[in-house]
């Protein structure tokens, strides 16, 4: 399997434009036509992992945190990133990162930590805006369900629950094709009407491409008319966060409890009056600005990561704050990842090994 090859099947199940603009992430390190031996996965990329990386002949690493965020002026041994990069690029290593995208899946890293937790019946807490499109085709009657079924096949009107979604109505489409033209009805040159049906559906932004390839093929006129117009609505099949209820309301002191099992720690930080804790949110790292979304929402709780004194102090009146560190939050994710890396291997006959890396590379350390 080469990069390419990856990287293709992996961003149909994590898409890159759902990711936060200016996000990091993809291939940052290597060449699109290397071919894959292992696979080595970790949060962060640090020498311990590069160097694990190395021993287990795995010349590709698949991180969360993207290796490379800032511009680096140079790239020399004087800095962590510089010596880095200079020991995987001498060594021919691979890098990909998933960050924010990772995070905007339902298989990623908030649904994860929720279910870690319990939480059931669990839902995107800040679902992404400006993601969705309506695409508008118009058919003539007879072959609305071959350009509709192709359509549908190549993922238009899916939604959660339903697949297959579309609008339908009836009217007159007139053309005029010129002397080169050759339509499907009627004649070039004159003025024809014809019964067609206005075929409606809604797609991600991501999957257009081949939404119109695939109506382009179906249609069976010269050239097609259609429109794709972009939706306000948001996407709830992706966003930052997760919420959801746990199966019975418990104390504060027996949630904290859970959290502290669950997530294998030793302390917490949390703010907030004593209540009977039912509905939960999460969101793993940073998500201190998905608070007021959890307030919105109903949340009794909130557990994330990274929150200043003003944080806590501001919403300690509205629910349980809880601050549960960053990658105590995060590295839950990587068994999810890996096995989602392995049904791609699989898929793609590769017979290279997919590791987990057995370095902690969380950076805080607690006395």
């Amino acid at each position: 399997m080469k990069i390419r090859e990856f990287q293709k099947e992996f961003e149909e199940i994590a898409p890159p434009t759902i990711a936060w603009s200016g996000d990091n992430i993809g291939l940052l390190i290597g060449r699109p036509e290397n071919r894959i031996t292992n696979i080595l996965i970790a949060l962060d990329l640090t020498m311990d992992v590069a160097l694990e990386a190395k021993r287990k002949k795995a010349n590709c690493i698949v991180t969360h945190h993207p290796l490379l965020f800032h511009p680096l002026k140079n790239i020399t041994p004087s800095t962590r990133t510089g010596e880095l990069v200079l020991f995987l690029t001498e060594g021919k290593m691979n890098v990909y990162a998933a960050h924010t995208n990772l995070d905007s899946v339902q298989w990623g890293v908030n649904f994860v930590l929720a279910e870690k937790l319990g939480l059931c019946d669990v839902k995107i807490l800040s679902p992404i805006k400006n993601s969705l499109v309506s695409i508008i085709v118009f058919v003539p009657s007879g072959h609305v369900e071959q350009v509709a079924d192709a359509m549908h096949n190549a993922g238009a009107g899916a939604f959660s629950k339903y697949d297959q979604c579309s609008f339908r109505a009836e009217g007159t489409g007139t053309f005029r094709g010129n002397d080169t033209s050759k339509p499907f009805i009627g004649k070039a040159g004159t003025l024809e009407r014809v019964q067609e049906v206005r075929l409606e559906t809604t797609a991600e932004q991501w999957k257009v491409g081949g939404i119109i390839a695939a109506m382009l093929k179906a249609h069976p006129y010269e050239e097609a008319a259609y429109d794709i117009i972009p939706l306000l609505n948001k996407n709830s099949e992706y966003g930052l966060g997760a919420i959801g209820t746990l199966p019975k309301p418990l104390s504060q002191k027996d949630f904290l409890g859970r959290i502290k099992k669950q997530l294998g720690l030793k302390t917490l930080k949390f703010s907030g009056k004593e209540s009977s804790i039912r509905t939960v949110a999460v969101c793993g790292g940073s998500g201190s600005e998905f608070i007021s979304d959890a307030v919105a929402q109903g949340a009794d709780a909130m557990v994330t990561a990274d929150l200043k004194y003003h944080t806590f102090q501001e919403f300690e009146s509205h629910l349980l704050l809880v601050d549960a560190g960053h990658y105590e939050t995060e590295h839950l994710v990587l068994p999810a990842l890996a096995k989602k890396i392995q049904q791609i291997a699989k898929r793609k006959n590769h017979s290279g090994k997919i590791f987990i890396t057995q370095q902690s590379t969380n950076p805080v350390h607690i006395f």
